[in-house]
């Protein structure tokens, strides 16, 4: 006998094709090429949905029988048709970086195939390799979004990935967010100098402005006011595969600003342009600009864009110059060496608002120089700099609490 809810949704009027099972999901069913297939889920809505969703695949000849799509072209029906047209050009191609985790593991998997267990073990084998929490988070996130869409439209009857946990005791480190200290900052920027002269500029800049590394490095000298001393946000750098780099959109429309320059970063980007254009100059035909972006203000020294990953790699040789310095003078002290820790180029712009919370600067204000769309964003560095200012504020009456 079913049970008084269950039989309640039985008395209902449904529409044709679709009923409801003794557990209490609705059922439909549908017939493709005289074989008969079956979608669930747990409300009539959601069931006439995924109906809808399955005849536009069959109208506009995407749709493949569930039992022959594999986990790989299941990712690409979904990115083309599901997340192409709702998402930045930069997310899609992290997507495509994440995949590629998956797609080692259980790409020419059936989908119907795939058991927790394979997404489990996908996760478990990161975090062995040394990946990061958030890093697994990640990848974990594209994989429940892929596998849900897969749910929604009747190719599976679970979503795998929801019946899995987030291996503990990896890294749990987040060189995303990690805030250097004003030493460090000082270090840091001393050893860049030395380090990388034709670069310097750019790291002066993203710890001053809190920009993003894609704003940083779509920056054009047209967007640099010397006389107004203010630098024009407009686009970040964006790489897709199969395409160039090129200059896309801001993350948000309030990504789109302006933010004051100081005087000392105004010298350094000036004294940049002369040397850029020396070196433009030297190089000649040289000189590989890319079509559309032939007034970046950083470039590699062959007048390439630079990629973030390129950056990235700038930070992590500043840092080995760094600790090497210091393994140096520790051992000539006689001390231990304090080594700096890496960090990816995102964390210019953590430090920048933790520096500018610090001094006292208005969560708004700060909110206004990073282009946060959401005040509550730019509150969650605000409440991390408080605690670790009261952290520092109750040490001024330890000395009243030191034994005699």
């Amino acid at each position: 006998m079913l049970a008084k809810g269950v039989s309640d949704m039985a008395e209902q009027t449904l529409p044709k094709g679709i009923s409801v099972r003794k557990d209490g999901r609705y059922q439909a069913r549908y017939t493709l090429d005289g074989k008969r297939y079956a979608i669930y889920g747990k409300t009539l809505k959601e069931v006439e949905k995924r109906l809808r969703d399955i005849k536009y695949e069959m109208d506009h000849g995407i749709y493949a029988k569930p039992e022959k799509i594999t986990v790989n072209v299941w990712y690409w029906t979904w990115m083309n048709e599901y997340r192409k047209n709702m998402v930045r050009e930069s997310t899609l191609n992290s997507y495509k970086y994440y995949y590629k985790h998956v797609e080692d593991m259980i790409g020419k998997m059936k989908l119907q195939l795939v058991r927790p267990e394979h997404i489990q073990k996908i996760l478990n084998r990161m975090k062995n390799n040394g990946y990061s929490v958030g890093y697994i988070e990640k990848v974990k996130a594209l994989m429940n979004l892929l596998f849900r869409q897969a749910y929604l439209n009747g190719i599976i009857v679970i979503n795998p990935v929801e019946r899995t946990i987030l291996p503990k005791g990896g890294r749990r480190e987040n060189i995303h967010k990690r805030a250097l200290t004003e030493e460090e900052q000082r270090r840091f920027l001393e050893q860049a100098e030395k380090e990388k002269p034709f670069h310097e500029a750019m790291f002066f800049l993203g710890f001053s402005t809190g920009m993003r590394i894609g704003e940083i490095t779509a920056l054009e000298w047209s967007d640099i006011d010397f006389e107004k001393m203010e630098i024009h946000i407009s686009g970040t750098l964006v790489n897709v595969a199969g395409m160039e780099l090129h200059k896309g959109p801001t993350k948000t429309e309030h990504s789109r600003r302006m933010v004051p320059m100081l005087p000392e970063i105004a010298r350094r980007l000036k004294k940049h342009k002369r040397e850029q254009a020396k070196l433009r100059m030297k190089l000649g035909d040289k000189w590989e600009a890319v079509k559309g972006l032939e007034d970046l203000v950083f470039t590699s020294m062959m007048g390439r864009p630079l990629w973030s990953a390129s950056v990235a790699k700038f930070i992590k040789e500043i840092i080995d110059g760094v600790n090497l310095e210091e393994e140096m003078a520790a051992g000539l002290e006689k001390r231990e060496a304090i080594r700096m820790e890496y960090f990816c180029p995102h964390a210019m712009r953590h430090t920048f608002a933790t520096r500018a919370l610090e001094k006292g600067i208005p969560p708004k204000v700060v909110q206004s120089y990073l282009g946060h769309s959401r005040i509550d964003v730019t509150m969650d560095i605000y409440t991390h700099v408080t605690a670790e200012l009261e952290k520092e504020e109750i040490k001024k009456i330890e000395h009243q609490f030191k034994q005699a």
